[in-house]
């Protein structure tokens, strides 16, 4: 045993382990206990002697004084033991190094009596990635241990160790036999990996609050944008801030709880920040409005914007001033560092609380001229410039310039870049040629996926678990062509549309509901009509208003009408010489022409795929639109092209039915074949994904019902939708066949 006081040196070969440990013992003696101190001695002997050089001593000597003082007496000699035992006497021995660095991460991010977990960790990704190929003893590497090591402050920063086991099994059930694959999952560099890992992060998902949130914003705004999340993790978007463009929310897909404000009302506080500046902002041109100009302007027009949406909800103030920091007012020291974000932290809190403990007077003031502002009534976002210009004139300072900024406690997380604010004028914009440009972008468009990927998961039926984020669903109005097809293939079937029309009374729902103040009407208001006859002879304008209608109010009916657009859809059936696509096209406008004739909520999409990651949603009808040219004109020219990733089609339908407010909610399914696609080889898979799917959509109180018309359709169709489905064996019968099912499906 060696004695400490004794031995001022180590007894090692290597020079440059002697001046490291000279380097670094006086501050091992001062952080370590006397038992902690032999086992660093002996333990960078020991890793000297081990025929790897002389970096794993070096790497030793920096680091173990941190991991002693963290983990206590034992810890270092465990260490050594572990990484002799366990990773030099295997073929694993170039990791040795990157796990004695990795500690530096791993007592950031753990407790003092989770070293064990840690090794444990290690040891099981070990013991799983290193392999032989005879199998009897391990001869080839881990091909992941030590691009894992390096993510490891990532992974502890973000997972706990239940979560981190839950991402290396996934990563070892589909990628255990492909050492390429393997290390670009463990090295978090492919999508499969950060979809994962994101899953397994602490915090809420977005995900799994969406429906709370879509009915927050639905019902104090009667909105209904949709939302992009985006991972800060890996994108390296730290300092990405949300925002809503193009009708479009973009916000952090996880959150945790913050100044003990859960995570679901800060996605609350969020998104009526955004809807708010939606409603009240109007774009200022800001070419020539200094960065340091917008900066304050944005924080007078988020306070505006605030203040205006507190009049209506006032609850929205405590839960804004929640999350927003107080600073104490001489925290900053502007002699030496830039305090321009420590005053606008104070003027943001200022702004919206009465009760705020600053006694700047320049504060004072511009609180004071915004509340005069306000309570005028009519304020624009041109008056937060004036504001913001004034307070920056005011308050500037030389220091504002200064490298070092004061950080800390004053960023709001709720609010947005305020990009709804700024317009910029591009280059070319006032050039003669602006509006060629414009005609060209138009055309360029028809290629581009404006709308962000809608990723959903995709059901393994082998490992009966989800693959995260597999499916990437891209959305898009259909292009449209000359809607007079539609209005022939209605003449076409005059007969049948007669037919129709005389079910479709019988069927149409007998209770009427008054509407008032019409300019046309059933009957003639007479109340209304009497009180603009004495207007009249009183000289006043007359209320022109004087009609009564009627509509139906006892049919509660929402239904998706979900097309298969698929390749296949271009064989032509029998001797008709029409395709498939054509009769789906007859078929679909009949039915489209009954649903508007009942009045029901009605959309109609359709969907193809080219692999996982781009399978397309095309919105053909819409559930505000009537059956009008538009809607003709898209449908007329429906396109059958790529291959069916039903499961993907059916949760994104899922998505716009449950926003729906029906009583019944019904998803017609029509198909022409089993689901596939290019790079799915087993048949089964996209078959019990779509199973999933249907089951998914069936529990949030949905009614999917598929028409096949594949004749080997019994093979698989009761596999997937169970006893929801009509097998129509005679295509040409399918525009007769498909309004009929729809009305015996919805009586």
């Amino acid at each position: 045993m060696v004695k400490v006081s004794q031995h001022k040196s180590l007894n090692c070969a290597f020079n440059t382990v002697q001046r490291v440990f000279s380097a670094n013992i006086e501050q091992a003696i001062q952080k370590l206990s006397e038992q902690s101190l032999i086992e660093y001695y002996n333990g960078a002997e020991f890793l000297a002697k081990i025929g790897q050089g002389d970096a794993l001593s070096i790497s030793f000597l920096k680091t173990m004084p941190w991991i002693g003082e963290f983990y206590g007496d034992g810890s270092i000699q465990k260490i050594v033991n572990f990484a002799y035992q366990k990773i030099s006497r295997t073929p694993n021995k170039r990791a040795v190094e990157p796990f004695l660095n990795s500690f530096i991460d791993v007592i950031e991010h753990t407790n003092n009596d989770q070293l064990d977990q840690y090794l444990n960790l290690i040891e099981y990704h070990l013991s799983k990635t290193t392999f032989s190929v005879h199998g009897i003893h391990d001869t080839y590497a881990s091909p992941s241990l030590i691009v894992m090591l390096d993510n490891m402050n990532l992974l502890l920063e973000q997972l706990e160790f239940e979560g981190i086991y839950e991402w290396i099994n996934y990563g070892l059930r589909y990628f255990q036999d492909h050492p390429e694959r393997q290390k670009e999952y463990f090295s978090l560099s492919s999508a499969d990996s950060k979809a994962v890992f994101q899953r397994q992060r602490k915090g809420l998902l977005f995900n799994d609050i969406e429906r709370e949130i879509n009915l927050f914003q639905c019902a104090l705004w009667k909105t209904d944008f949709m939302y992009a999340p985006y991972s800060p993790n890996f994108e390296k978007l730290e300092h990405f801030h949300p925002y809503l463009e193009d009708s479009v929310i973009r916000l952090p897909d996880i959150y945790e709880p913050l100044n003990g404000i859960n995570a679901c009302k800060r996605y609350m506080a969020l998104v009526a920040h955004l809807i708010v500046h939606h409603q009240f902002t109007t774009k200022i041109v800001a070419d020539n409005i200094s960065p340091q100009q917008r900066f304050f302007t944005e924080i007078f027009e988020d306070a505006r914007v605030e203040y205006l949406a507190i009049q209506t909800y006032p609850g929205l103030k405590n839960l804004w001033l929640s999350l927003i920091p107080i600073v104490d007012e001489f925290d900053c020291d502007d002699k030496h560092q830039s305090c321009l974000r420590h005053r606008a932290i104070m003027l943001i809190r200022a702004l919206l609380d009465e009760n705020h403990p600053y006694k700047n007077q320049i504060i004072l003031d511009y609180v004071e001229k915004f509340k005069r502002l306000m309570n005028l009534g009519e304020t624009e976002t041109l008056d937060s410039l004036s504001l913001g210009f004034g307070y920056l004139i005011k308050t500037r300072s030389a220091s504002d310039a200064l490298a070092s900024v004061y950080f800390e406690n004053t960023e709001v997380t709720y609010r947005d870049d305020n990009r709804s604010m700024w317009l910029f004028i591009e280059k070319f914009d006032e050039e003669d040629n602006i509006f060629e440009r414009q005609k060209k972008s138009e055309e360029d468009e028809e290629g581009i996926e404006v709308i962000p990927a809608h990723y959903y998961d995709e059901w393994d039926y082998v490992y009966e678990a989800y693959k995260p984020d597999w499916a990437a669903v891209y959305e898009r109005l259909h292009s449209h062509t000359n809607a007079l097809k539609i209005e022939q293939i209605l003449d076409k079937h005059s007969i049948l549309v007669k037919q129709l029309k005389k079910v479709l009374d019988l069927l149409k729902p007998q209770n009427k509901k008054r509407l008032r103040y019409q300019e046309e009407g059933a009957e003639l208001d007479l109340d209304i009509a009497l009180r603009s006859v004495i207007d009249i002879k009183n000289g006043s304008q007359p209320d022109t208003r004087i009609n009564v209608n009627f509509e139906h109010d006892s049919r509660s009916v929402s239904v998706l009408l979900l097309l298969d657009l698929s390749e296949s859809l271009n064989e032509v059936v029998g001797q008709s010489g029409q395709t498939i696509l054509e009769l789906s096209q007859e078929a679909v406008s009949l039915l489209a022409w009954a649903v508007e004739q009942l009045g029901d909520n009605f959309a109609i999409a359709g969907f193809n795929s080219d692999t996982r990651k781009k399978i397309m949603y095309y919105h053909i009808k819409g559930y505000n639109e009537h059956w009008d040219d538009a809607v003709k004109a898209r449908l007329a020219d429906l396109k059958a092209e790529f291959s069916t990733r039903m499961g993907a089609a059916i949760r994104h339908g899922t998505h716009y039915l449950n926003l729906q407010q029906s009583d019944k909610k019904l998803m017609l399914i029509l198909t022409d074949g089993e689901p596939a696609d290019i790079d799915v080889h087993d048949p089964k898979t996209l078959i019990q994904d779509t199973r999933k799917a249907v089951q998914e959509s069936q529990q949030k109180g949905m009614y999917p019902y598929c028409i096949s018309l594949d004749k080997k359709a019994d093979e698989y169709i009761a596999d997937i939708f169970g006893s929801h489905y009509s097998v129509i064996d005679r295509v040409e019968s399918l525009p007769q066949e498909l309004p009929k099912l729809f009305l015996s499906l919805t009586k």
